[in-house]
């Protein structure tokens, strides 16, 4: 099943980050860094918001559908590592959020960005979920499609970390493949996959 997808903005950022928290709500990583489901369920739409607003959305490769259902956060060749700039518009409510946690928060992710390559340039898809309600319904694969034609089109890799195993078969399917594994200090690993450009499959 397709789903009519479009590039996401401004005034969809506070349903999506409520979406995207629903999706990933029962993420290994996110469960060992939130272990608290009320503290996770207040945090992760602000986490989600933070990342739409200062890393993605000004480079118009955030896809959504037009009932917002899901969403798939891209950062184009060279955009994808969060500058000093970036950190500190977004630490007031990544702190407020994530409170004592959020030093653990930053050791986890700091350990699944060490290994992203540097070369050659790629697109890099940082985040994608849909509502727990529409999984299955080929929501993913709506939101994925439009990178991944550019991807194509421009003859450039993409990458990607899979925090839960279960997903990996879906971006085996978009041409994904796996090529290293980080263990996290608090146990959970995340998968990091690659994508040569090519025909679609």
């Amino acid at each position: 099943m397709t789903h009519t997808v479009r590039l996401a903005t401004a005034d969809d950022v506070p349903a999506l980050g409520d979406v995207l928290a629903r999706a990933f709500d029962a993420d290994p990583i996110f469960c060992a860094i939130l272990p608290d489901a009320g503290h996770r369920a207040r945090a992760l739409p602000v986490l989600f918001r933070e990342w739409l607003r200062r890393l993605h959305l000004q480079h118009q490769a955030t896809w959504t559908t037009d009932d917002l259902a899901g969403a798939a956060l891209w950062s184009p060749p060279g955009k994808w590592h969060i500058g000093l700039v970036e950190e500190a518009l977004m630490a007031p409510r990544m702190i407020g959020a994530l409170g004592t946690r959020v030093l653990t928060a930053l050791r986890v992710l700091l350990a699944v960005e060490s290994p992203h390559p540097k070369e050659p340039p790629h697109y890099y898809l940082r985040v994608l979920g849909c509502d727990t309600a529409r999984q299955g319904q080929g929501v993913g694969a709506s939101l994925v499609r439009p990178a991944l034609d550019r991807c194509d089109a421009e003859g450039v890799p993409a990458y990607l970390e899979s925090s839960n195993e279960k997903n990996l078969s879906f971006y085996r399917r978009h041409g994904f493949r796996e090529i290293g594994q980080v263990a996290t200090h608090l146990g959970p690993c995340a998968w990091l996959m690659w994508r040569e450009p090519g025909p679609r499959p």
